[in-house]
Formats: C-alpha cells, sequence, structure tokens
C-alpha cells in the first residue's frame, strides 16, 4: 500500500504538468482529427498485400474497374417505344457525362451485330452499328432487340418492358476517395434526366451508401451518448461538478484516440465508427471510480489516499480492456484490426487522462460526487450480495443452466455477410435493388477468369458450353463474354437462325468473326479479353446474395467450367466478399483466444495468486456465453461488424470483476473474513461498478440507433452482456466464494480464514 500512496503522491503533486502534457498532445491531435474521413470500400477490409485482394486489383488492372451501378429504365408507353427509348437515351447521355464514369452500356450506347444488305450468290454480309438508329420504327426496333441474344436478358428484360443502364467506374486507387461524389453527381444528373429519381443498385451504391450511414451514426449516435452520459451522471453523482469532470476526461480521450486515427491515414466506416463511443463509456468508468475513491476519503490528503486505493486496480482494467481490443490485432481484415488496436490506445489515453484531470480537479468539493445519491444503489449491491452468499447452490445452479443455454445457442449462430443487409428494408438502397431485381432481374455481376489459347474455337466453344449449362441451371440468369460475340457473329454472318447461335468449328471461321468485330471503334474487346490474349472475362448474373451463398455459387459455375475441362479462377468483387466470411471466422477464434490468456494472465499478474484469477473465469464467461447465444437465438449473424463483439464484451466485463476481487483482497490482509470481505468490496466497489454498468450499457445500447443493422445489433448485444456481467459480479462471484472460500495469502504469508 506503501508504494501505491507514494506513486499517488506523484500523481498529485505533478498533476499540473501531466495535464499540461495532455492538452498539448491534444493540439496535433485536433488536427489528425480534422482529417478524419469516411470509407466503406471493400480495401478497408482487407491488410495490405493480402493475396485475395492482390488477385481482384489485378483483374481491375487487365479488365477495368468491375464496379458498376445498374439503373433500371421503363416507360408507361413501354421501353421501346418512341418515349421510351428517348427517356432511355437521356439517362444513358446523362451518365456517361458524369465525371468518374468510364463507360456506359444501354440499348442506345452499345453496338448491335446484324445481317448487312446481301448480294445474290455472295456470303451474308455483316452489319456492327448502334442498336437504336433513325431508320427503325418501334415495332422493327423490339423485333431487332428480341432476336439479339447480346441485348435481352441482359441490358433489357425478357419481356422487354424494363431496360438497364450500366455505368462502369473509372478504375484507380483514389475512387474510395471519389465515389461518394460521383455517385451523389450520377443521381442528380440521371434524376434530372428522367425527370424524376431512378433506382439504383450495385456494390459501389452499397459502399456510399454505408458512407453516408456511418457519418450519421457518428454524429447522431455520439450525440445521444454524450446526452444520456450527461444525464445520467448528474442523477448519479447528485451535483453537476463531477459531470463536467467525466465529460473532460472523455472529450480530451476522445480527441487523443480519434486523432491518432486521422493522423495514421484512416477512416471511419461501418466497424470503426463505433470507436469514439467505447472511448467515451471507458473514459467514463475511469473517471466514475477515481471520484468516487476520492469522495470517500476526507481530511487534508483525501485525493492522495483516494487515488492511491484505486489507480493500480484502474491500471489493470486499462489493461485487460486494452487487451481485449488489441487482440483483434490478430485479425484478418484490416478494419477489425484497426478499431482493435487503436481502441486499445484509446483505452490507455482515456486512463491517463482520468488521472490528471481527477488530480486536479478532486482538490475541490464541487468536483466530488455527492455520497448521498449513493445510498440506495449501495443498499441494492450489498442485498443481492448477501441474498447470493445465502442461496449460492441456488446461484451456481443458475449461472451453469446460463452457460448451457448459452452454449445452445451458439451453436445456431450463422457465420455469413450480406451487404445489403446492413441496412432495414426500407432503405432507399435495399428497396431499389428489389424493385430491379423484380423488373428486370439479376444483375449482380459474378466474374470468371479463363485461360488458356482463349481465342481458339475449341476453347470458345467450350466456355459456351459452360454458360450454357450455368444458366441452365438457374445459377445464373445471364452470361456475357467473348464466346457470346463469336456465337452472335457466326448467326448473322450463316442464315441467322436461332441454331446458328454456336461458336464457328474451326479457328480460321473464328478469327475471320472477330476480325470484323474488332474493326468497328466501339467494340468492347478490351473488357473481355486481356493485352496478351492469354485471359478471357466471363461475366455471369447472379442475384443478391450473402457470402455464404456466393460461396456455393461460385463451387457451383466453377465445377460446371471444370467439367468442361476449362482452366479457370473466380475473380472480381464477389470472392473477396466470401473471403471476408472466412476471415471472420479466425478473427473470432483467434481475438477471443489471445484476450483470454493475456486478460487473466494479468489478473493473475495483479492479484498473485491464481486461485482468485480463476474465480472471475465463471463471472465473465457467463456475460460472454449468454450474449453470444442470444446472437444465435435471435438469428443475428456473425459478420464483420459483430465479431468483434466477443473479445470487446470479455474485455470489457473483466473489469468489474477486477475491481470486486481487488477490494476483496485487501479486505481479507485486512483480517475480514469471507463473508465481511465480500460485503466490504461490495460497499465499496458496488457504487462504481453499478454507475459503470449503467453507463457501459446505455452507451452500448444508443448503437442501437445505428442505421447499419450490425453496428446497432453490436450496440444491443453489448448492452446487454454489460447487464449480465453486473449480475455475475455482484452474485455469482460472491456465490462462488461462499461455496469455495479461497485460501488468500497476504506479502507476509498470513492466510484468510
Amino acid at each position: 500500500m506503501r508504494q501505491r500512496t507514494l506513486i499517488a503522491g506523484w500523481f498529485v503533486d505533478y498533476r499540473f504538468r501531466l495535464l499540461a502534457l495532455v492538452l498539448a498532445l491534444c493540439v496535433p491531435a485536433t488536427r489528425g482529427l480534422l482529417e478524419l474521413g469516411v470509407d466503406n470500400a471493400v480495401q478497408v477490409w482487407f491488410v495490405e498485400g493480402d493475396a485475395a485482394l492482390t488477385r481482384y486489383e489485378a483483374f481491375q488492372r487487365d479488365f477495368g474497374n468491375d464496379e458498376v451501378v445498374v439503373m433500371a429504365v421503363s416507360h408507361p408507353e413501354g421501353i421501346l417505344s418512341d418515349a421510351g427509348i428517348e427517356r432511355l437515351a437521356a439517362i444513358s447521355t446523362a451518365a456517361a457525362a458524369t465525371e468518374g464514369v468510364a463507360q456506359v452500356r444501354s440499348l442506345t450506347t452499345v453496338s448491335h451485330v446484324r445481317s448487312g444488305p446481301s448480294v445474290p450468290g455472295e456470303p451474308p454480309a455483316l452489319e456492327i452499328g448502334p442498336v437504336v438508329d433513325n431508320d427503325v420504327n418501334s415495332d422493327q426496333l423490339r423485333a431487332r432487340v428480341a432476336e439479339d441474344p447480346l441485348l435481352r436478358g441482359t441490358l433489357v428484360s425478357s419481356d422487354l418492358e424494363t431496360a438497364l443502364v450500366v455505368a462502369r467506374m473509372e478504375a484507380g486507387r483514389d475512387m474510395d476517395a471519389r465515389r461518394d461524389g460521383i455517385l451523389a453527381a450520377l443521381d442528380a444528373s440521371v434524376a434530372k434526366a428522367a425527370g424524376s429519381r431512378v433506382p439504383s443498385a450495385g456494390i459501389g451504391v452499397i459502399f456510399s451508401a454505408l458512407n453516408t450511414a456511418s457519418t450519421r451514426d457518428t454524429v447522431v449516435v455520439g450525440g445521444a451518448a454524450y446526452a444520456l452520459i450527461v444525464l445520467l451522471l448528474y442523477m448519479l453523482y447528485g451535483r453537476i461538478g463531477p459531470v463536467v469532470v467525466s465529460l473532460t476526461v472523455i472529450s480530451l480521450s476522445s480527441i487523443l484516440a480519434m486523432g491518432l486515427y486521422g493522423a495514421a491515414g484512416r477512416d471511419v466506416n461501418m466497424v470503426t465508427m463505433a470507436l469514439p463511443t467505447l472511448v467515451v463509456i471507458i473514459g467514463i468508468a475511469d473517471s466514475v471510480h477515481l471520484l468516487h475513491a476520492v469522495a470517500r476519503e476526507s481530511g487534508v490528503g483525501r485525493v492522495r489516499n483516494g487515488l492511491a486505493k484505486v489507480w493500480l486496480p484502474c491500471l489493470f482494467t486499462t489493461l485487460t480492456t486494452a487487451a481485449g481490443f488489441a487482440a483483434l490485432g490478430t485479425a484478418r481484415m484490416g478494419v477489425v484490426r484497426d478499431l482493435g488496436l487503436f481502441a486499445a490506445a484509446g483505452v490507455v489515453a482515456a486512463f491517463v487522462v482520468s488521472l490528471a484531470v481527477v488530480a486536479v480537479a478532486a482538490h475541490w468539493d464541487w468536483a466530488l460526487p455527492a455520497e448521498r445519491s449513493t445510498g440506495g444503489v449501495r443498499g441494492t449491491v450489498l442485498r443481492l450480495g448477501e441474498w447470493s452468499m445465502a442461496n449460492r447452490g441456488t446461484v451456481l445452479l443458475l449461472a451453469l443452466l446460463g452457460l448451457l443455454l448459452g452454449a445452445r445457442g451458439i451453436a445456431e449462430i450463422e457465420v455469413d455477410t450480406y451487404s445489403i443487409d446492413y441496412f432495414y428494408d426500407d432503405h432507399p438502397v435495399r428497396s431499389d435493388s428489389v424493385e430491379i431485381e423484380e423488373s428486370f432481374g439479376n444483375y449482380t455481376p459474378l466474374e470468371f477468369e479463363v485461360r488458356g489459347d482463349v481465342r481458339s474455337a475449341d476453347v470458345l466453344g467450350r466456355v459456351a458450353r459452360w454458360e450454357d449449362a450455368v444458366v441452365a441451371a438457374e445459377r445464373a440468369s445471364w452470361s456475357r463474354s467473348l464466346a457470346g460475340v463469336t456465337r452472335r457473329l457466326n448467326q448473322v454472318l450463316t442464315d441467322g437462325e436461332p441454331e446458328s447461335f454456336v461458336v464457328p468449328d474451326s479457328d480460321l471461321a473464328v478469327e475471320q468473326a472477330l476480325f470484323l468485330y474488332e474493326s468497328d471503334p466501339d467494340s468492347d474487346l478490351a473488357l473481355l479479353l486481356d493485352d496478351e490474349e492469354r485471359r478471357l472475362r466471363v461475366t455471369f448474373g447472379v442475384p443478391m446474395m450473402s457470402a455464404k451463398q456466393v460461396g456455393v455459387a461460385i463451387d457451383a459455375v466453377h465445377a460446371m467450367g471444370k467439367a468442361e475441362g476449362l482452366e479457370l479462377e473466380a475473380t472480381g468483387y464477389l470472392p473477396l466478399y466470401v473471403t471476408m466470411m472466412d476471415y471472420v471466422v479466425q478473427s473470432q477464434v483467434s481475438s477471443v483466444a489471445v484476450a483470454f490468456v493475456v486478460i487473466f494472465s494479468l489478473l493473475t499478474v495483479l492479484f498473485g495468486s491464481l486461485r482468485l484469477a480463476l474465480l472471475a473465469v465463471p463471472a465473465n464467461l457467463v456475460p460472454i456465453f449468454m450474449t453470444l447465444g442470444l446472437m444465435g437465438a435471435l438469428g443475428i449473424r456473425l459478420d464483420v461488424a459483430t465479431v468483434t463483439i466477443a473479445a470487446i464484451v470479455l474485455g470489457l466485463v473483466v473489469d468489474d470483476s477486477l475491481h470486486f476481487l481487488y477490494r476483496y483482497r485487501e479486505a481479507l490482509r485486512a483480517g475480514c473474513g469471507h463473508e465481511d470481505a465480500v460485503r466490504d468490496s461490495l460497499s465499496h466497489a458496488g457504487v462504481a461498478m453499478m454507475t459503470t454498468t449503467v453507463a457501459l450499457s446505455l452507451g452500448f445500447g444508443v448503437l442501437g440507433l445505428a442505421e447499419v443493422k450490425s453496428v446497432a445489433f453490436f450496440g444491443v448485444l453489448s448492452a446487454t452482456a454489460m447487464v449480465v456481467a453486473l449480475l455475475a459480479d455482484v452474485m455469482l462471484l460472491p456465490a462462488l466464494i461462499a461455496f469455495s472460500r479461497p485460501n488468500i495469502v497476504s506479502p507476509e504469508g498470513a492466510s484468510a480464514e
């Protein structure tokens, strides 16, 4: 105790210098804070150099950006009527004129392969020209589109009532920074040209909507958390002074944590938007324990004496919480690593700031809680603890039942990621996607690369059979590749009959057809074939699916291609989507394992007793098991947002256990019996435990207001875990102590009976 008092005295003696250092660090941190942006693009989920991300970037370099915005266009008179085509052309022109859009494909922009004027005795002539021209009326246009397999089902629905405008974004790593602006300009220009908003969908649209939602959630959720915390603290402290102290702590801690995050070149996303709220509620916990400890003392040295009693357990709660967050650094997803590592830094910052601010402010009575406001809380905690010791068998049985129910729920957890399901059903992004799939059909592109002599009749023929098999098996509703172009060329150059929509038998016939096609300046061969002509791009139209469903689809389509003897690989965005799901599982297992080992190793070091550290294990497993079990029971997926729950909850819930057991050990060493030591611990630490739990649960609960569903689930589940953890600490821990009566040996060698 003497050493702890000496160190507490150092904090008090140098409090102004320590506070000045904190304020000085906030100056550069503010600059980093101002540099923060918002980014939910796929690259942020992966660490630099990740093999899956490297393959995706290579695909984009060779074939261009696969990120497209799909807009569904219809007209009361029919999309192929004069008025419908005029509307389609206006939208296509407006989209193409938008800065950042590399290409627009629609019936009014693509070339159409058809028979030209024939000469008796000569082979059919080939004509490549726009689908829509002045020489055809609406009936002829309808017939032209209906008979072309490259148009029907890909750019216009099978019933010829809905057409797509597909805007492909420019390639480049700066697209993440530009995307929101490009999509906003695209939406505005298209709406102006159409006279109303046009439904749009695509991966980039989801990214942009997540950016908007993350920004909104950071402001709204953060503001709501602050407002609730102010109200709560005033009710618990009984006066405004300590509220101001705690708000000062969390404000400075947030500036330091988020400033460091911004200075490191990171942007806020749907996972790390929880970082400010985490720092706020953790900073509250430190300041509550420190202020209550000083308020319980009296006399000239009360600040020194109060800090001496709690700074060490506060340090270890900081280390255990930081360990829980830092364990996320083992994750293979970049955003999860960022959340863990920067939250760990924020926890440490909150501890230092709390010591500096409280050491200064606690010298004034107005800055300390009013003792009268805690009597009811203390009495409630004591009654729960005493009842639990008296009914320890019942409490232990209930805890075992909670573990078993939690384990059953955990077995039901589905590991999956579904980007569009981050939004609620009435969100425009989700409703637009549903509208497009209902009116047109599948629009999501699933990309494959085929390697080999890809301009040969043999390979193209096998690709064509593969595409037909995939569509026939209803794994996709359409496909697009060089094989399709070649089949259309052969159809036009022969008799124009549907049976002629096949790849020619000879390499010479293929080359002759492709030579004619390549001579057209509007041909898009560069998007279908790499520069060395050894890799062929094949795109399938699939439904919007979750990562697990995409994985099943990729395996099935890949197997069909292998059956044709093709050398192929899934590429583009969707395989990254599947890889993210694999990383979710690895992240959960590694982070929880590391957090558990590190946290309970720290407890053993603090208590100097393995037995006492082991007492904390059941009380901290119960809230984790019950939280994850609740996820399974409610059908909440384990995805890129909720994967962090177990490690973070473990790092947070152990804090109250640590304060309780630390005070319990000190009471034993002072000569108390086990039951009296429990009462002493609950009496002194119980108020702060209750206060921090309410602050943590409300702070996390505010995340339930988030527009992004996974973030809302994370908040509500974490809030539930905090409440369960408090009950475990004030009921299960006393019951375990009464049942086991652990032998705690003091440094002098005396043991508690």
